[in-house]
């Protein structure tokens, strides 16, 4: 009778019925969900009926009395059941079936969410409970998270199951996983090693929507393998058994790892976390390293498994909760843990309803939502899973990827992704910070366009309102789009207060514009423009500018500029670059925004190209404005047509040509003389070349010829208008290579080097002096095949050079230090100079050319290079520089340059932070021989998480030997935008300034 009842019990837990509630507004609900107890209890006393049932097979003895029951249930006045449970028979049950020794099962636990270290997952094994051979009978008794909404088998009835509980396996057996629960084995410690799966048991509400409830696990994960990551795991669950054998857990938060194959190109491993903080809620964590950062910390969202439903049109509905009833109509209530995925969108709150007619669900307590992207706390939700609009009340909100975040009254979730802040603020700061804020009644962050608009909104730096608006957009990405940008402001001595404004027009996707109204206060309005257009073949930028009628020099004043490189064919290759001014001295008066190279010859070139192996033919025209009055105009190529090239005919032997046509043109107001001289020019030097190598020798014969012939007009009286040369360039350069090895393991070589040059004297004065210019004289010279640079000229020689170099090469291949010095010997005056009028180089042997690197780290080295007199040893000239240069932001450069009696100069140029925020800048020019300082530059930036201010100054000595200076400040609000002035044009000269700027663009 005894096991009668307690079957027909068993029976009735499973099946739910009950009989009808009096209340017509209440269905009928699962009986689990109407005890009066806890997960534990309900597993305690599955078990106990379980036990009881195993142990009356066993011992065959009659079933206890009614007083006896294993557990009694009866139902209260609201149709509530309420149950008790004979704790002393369930004991004496288990006290008589103990199971073997190395086989007990184990408590359920809580799902605890993959960690990077297994060993932090060990959970010891509960005292035991059940004897194995009772898992044994039941080895498919598992239940499932949640089971989904089914018809009840009356019209008024609707069953639900309780949450999950977990039943790991004996250490002899894995169970199956037909339930899409756990599949478990213990491992060699007596810890559980468990694998989840997903399964899907659907049902359809009166909407249409597919609705699973139960808990979305990864759908392919190894067994006994945790999911490896280095983001945040986020809280997890550590368990203990007590001494009662209860579990004991508490929420831990796990440190990220770097994951395994997931290396910088340096090889090093990501960063770590530390996620335990006051701010974790949204996500933050903060480097274990933060000197390293700029920021202290981050916004790192978790990692989720994916599922393989995220990109579906209407993904089905998971859910999971520790109590569920539904009523009449569709209205499901779920209490405890609540957690809701559909997609890639994921919900979590304290309690939920959930009416499937409407598909509306409203979520209450320590509401969560996350989609890739964006996580929103509130206190309450409504969410309408059919089209996912959501509103959120008393919410706070985080963008990771944008680093924004921000907290409202009111947050709309709109179907298109939009979201719509009332009463709310929007800043780039970490969690703990308030430097700046924006608010406004109505803000809305529009993530697909990448941008965002306020109404009324006021900007608040430090708390302080500081600037209102009553519209303002602004960009939350790199995302392009039409609007004002940040304006700029500066001085100058020369033109007062300096105020800009542009306006950006994203016209299309390959074709932008921006206007930029100036305002300078002592000469009037300026327009510039910077017109962009991309094809698939070519990048065009047009830049213009125009001021009319300037207040100071009473004239009209403009600026036009072409820069345009492309690909018009397989091989073929062309470019413009095209610069002109109105007068001398715009860029001194007026300055500009655009990108425009300043230089005291403005180039006008344009130019095709051919390049296919090793051969390049190429066409160009090349025209000049000279913007330095004390500077003489170059020559045009008008045009030019050039042919360069080499093949190589054997192992051994090499064929090179180049080849020039060009007619060469220029202004000749106020020129006189040979200056005047204006021609045809065409030229021609095929070369053949043997090597003969070993590895510790080589030789290198070279024989070429020089061809030049021109067509001259306005020649100089006696000379004439058909001038050529033609001449033979033989040489031999070669060398040995000797190696020893140093006690500290390194490699030490002597290279004595020997070339021979022989060139003829030609007769070369009635040539102009088209492009032609002496190189200076340095060690690499005395192994050249000419002294001059260009086609004009072709220094006579026979000559004798000697070199001898030492290098130091480290364990690892690596060059440590190397040292040079030469000299070449003549046997023969060297007549062919630049000036006819200028006597013969008659001395027999050269001046001494040394030149030393030694590489004091893999960051910094010292170079050194010096010409020395070959009679007293006397410095001639000398340039020294010490360079460190270890990353964007530590950059050291000084140079010394000695020419006699001509130049003594230092330059001086750094960027180098005093702490993590602040970081110098600077450079200063200073002549020796006049004693006095040709350019001063020092800029101070301030730089935290979410903005950043710069202030540079500057003193320069300008064409008039006369002392101006600028001031230049700029703030930048990150995530809204940067106004002030600009200084980009001379902090471009401290090195590695433009480098580092362009990277913090990208």
């Amino acid at each position: 009778m005894g096991i009668c009842f307690i079957i027909l019990a068993f029976d009735f837990y499973l099946s739910g019925v009950r009989p009808k509630p009096d209340s017509p507004e209440t269905a009928e609900t699962d009986l689990v969900h109407q005890m009066p107890f806890t997960k534990r209890s309900t597993y305690t006393l599955t078990l106990a009926i379980s036990a009881a049932i195993m142990a009356s097979y066993a011992t065959a003895e009659t079933a206890p009395s009614e007083a006896e029951m294993a557990w009694s249930c009866s139902m209260s006045k609201d149709g509530e059941w309420d149950c008790s449970v004979n704790e002393d028979l369930v004991n004496q049950v288990e006290s008589s079936t103990q199971p073997p020794s190395g086989e007990t099962a184990q408590s359920p636990v809580e799902e605890v969410a993959t960690e990077a270290n297994p060993s932090n997952r060990t959970v010891p094994a509960p005292p035991t409970r059940v004897s194995s051979k009772a898992i044994s009978a039941e080895p498919e008794q598992k239940q499932q998270a949640t089971t989904a909404t089914r018809p009840s088998t009356t019209p008024n009835t609707t069953v639900t199951t309780s949450a999950a509980i977990r039943r790991p396996a004996t250490s002899s057996q894995v169970t199956s996983n037909q339930s899409g629960v756990w599949d478990c084995v213990a491992g060699p410690n007596g810890e559980w090693l468990c694998n989840g799966e997903q399964t899907s048991v659907a049902s359809k509400n009166s909407g249409g929507t597919e609705i699973n409830q139960q808990v979305a696990q990864p759908a392919a994960v190894s067994p006994n393998t945790p999911i490896v990551t280095n983001e945040v795991l986020g809280s997890e669950w550590q368990c203990s058994t007590s001494a009662t054998g209860d579990w004991d857990c508490h929420k831990v938060n796990v440190h990220a790892i770097a994951m395994p194959g997931r290396t910088g190109s340096s090889g090093a491993s990501g960063p770590l976390y530390i996620t335990e903080n006051p701010y974790s809620h949204l996500d933050w964590v903060y480097y274990q390293n933060p000197q390293a950062q700029q920021c202290s910390g981050r916004y790192l969202e978790p990692e989720f498994p994916v599922m393989g439903d995220e990109h579906l049109e209407n993904p089905p509905m998971y859910l999971e909760a520790g109590q569920s009833s539904t009523v009449i109509g569709g209205l499901t209530t779920l209490q405890g843990g609540v957690n809701v995925r559909q997609g890639s969108k994921r919900f979590s709150s304290s309690s939920a309803e959930l009416d499937q007619v409407t598909n509306k669900a409203r979520l209450e307590g320590n509401v969560s939502f996350r989609e890739p992207g964006l996580l929103m706390l509130s206190d309450t939700a409504q969410v309408d899973t059919s089209t996912s609009e959501a509103i959120f009340n008393n919410a706070q909100y985080v963008l990771h990827e944008e680093g924004l975040r921000g907290r409202a009254q009111r947050i709309i979730r709109l179907e298109d992704e939009r979201l719509r802040l009332e009463q709310g603020d929007y800043t780039y700061c970490p969690p703990y910070s308030e430097a700046w804020q924006l608010s406004s009644d109505n803000i809305v962050l529009n993530k697909e366009e990448g941008y965002g608009e306020a109404e009324d909104a006021v900007l608040r730096i430090a708390g302080i309102p500081v600037l209102y608006t009553p519209y303002f957009t602004f960009p939350i990405d790199d995302t392009r789009r039409s609007g004002f940008l940040y304006p700029s402001a500066g001085y100058s001595k020369e033109s007062g207060v300096d105020l800009s404004v542009p306006y950006y027009f994203n016209i299309a996707p390959n074709l932008d514009d921006t206007l930029t109204t100036r305002y300078l206060s002592d000469r009037g309005l300026i327009l510039e423009n910077e017109l962009r257009y991309l094809n698939p073949w070519s990048d065009n930028i047009l830049n213009t500018a125009y001021m009319p009628d300037d207040d100071v020099l009473g004239d009209n004043r403009w600026l036009l500029g072409v820069e345009h490189k492309g690909t018009f064919a397989k091989h073929w290759h062309s470019e413009i670059d095209y610069t002109a001014v109105s007068d001398e001295d715009y860029f001194d008066d007026l300055g500009t925004n655009l990108e425009i190279s300043r230089q005291d010859h403005l180039d006008k070139r344009a130019q095709i190209s051919y390049l296919r192996d090793n051969w390049v033919a190429r066409i160009k025209v090349h025209d000049y404005q000279t913007i330095d009055s004390s500077s003489k105009a170059p020559y045009k190529r008008l045009p030019q047509l050039t042919l360069k090239g080499e093949e190589a005919l054997s192992e051994n032997v090499n064929f090179s040509l180049n080849a020039d046509i060009t007619r060469f043109d220029r202004n000749l107001a106020g020129l006189t003389g040979s200056d005047r001289v204006i021609g045809d020019r065409r030229h021609l030097m095929p070369s053949l070349s043997y090597l003969w190598q070993t590895p510790g020798s080589f030789i290198k014969p070279t024989l070429s010829l020089w061809s030049s012939s021109y067509s001259l007009e306005n020649q100089v009286a006696g000379f004439s208008e058909s001038p050529s040369v033609n001449a033979h360039i033989l040489s031999i350069d070669s060398g040995l290579i000797f190696e020893r090895d140093l006690d500290n393991g390194g490699i030490q070589t002597l290279e004595p080097r020997l070339f021979a040059l022989h060139v003829p004297h030609k007769d070369q004065s009635a040539i102009p002096d088209f492009d032609a210019s002496e190189l200076d004289f340095s060690y690499a010279s005395l192994f050249r095949r000419n002294r001059f640079s260009g086609l004009d000229r072709l220094g006579d020689t026979q000559q004798l050079s000697l070199g001898l170099s030492t290098r130091f090469i480290g364990q690892q291949g690596v060059e440590k230090a190397s040292f040079s010095i030469g000299q070449a010997y003549y046997f023969a005056d060297r007549n062919v100079q630049l000036d006819s009028t200028k006597p013969a180089e008659t001395d027999s042997q050269s001046d001494i050319a040394t030149e030393a690197v030694w590489y004091l780290s893999p960051d910094m080295r010292i170079s050194w290079d010096a010409v020395f007199d070959h009679s007293d040893f006397d410095g001639k000239e000398s340039n020294l520089r010490l360079r460190y240069n270890s990353d964007l932001n530590h950059r050291f450069d000084f140079s010394y340059r000695y020419e006699e009696s001509s130049r003594e100069q230092t330059d001086l140029s750094f960027i180098w932070p005093v702490s993590r925020q602040w970081t110098t800048m600077g450079r200063w020019l200073y002549d020796l021989q006049d004693e006095e300082s040709l350019e001063t530059s020092l800029g101070l930036e301030y730089e935290s998480c979410c903005w950043t201010v710069n202030f540079a100054g500057r003193r320069w000595l300008d064409d008039t030997d006369q002392y101006d200076t600028g001031i230049f400040l700029n703030f930048t609000l990150k995530g809204l935008g940067s106004f002030g002035s600009g200084s980009s044009d001379f902090m471009n000269d401290i090195i590695g300034y433009k480098e580092r700027e362009e990277h913090y663009e990208k």
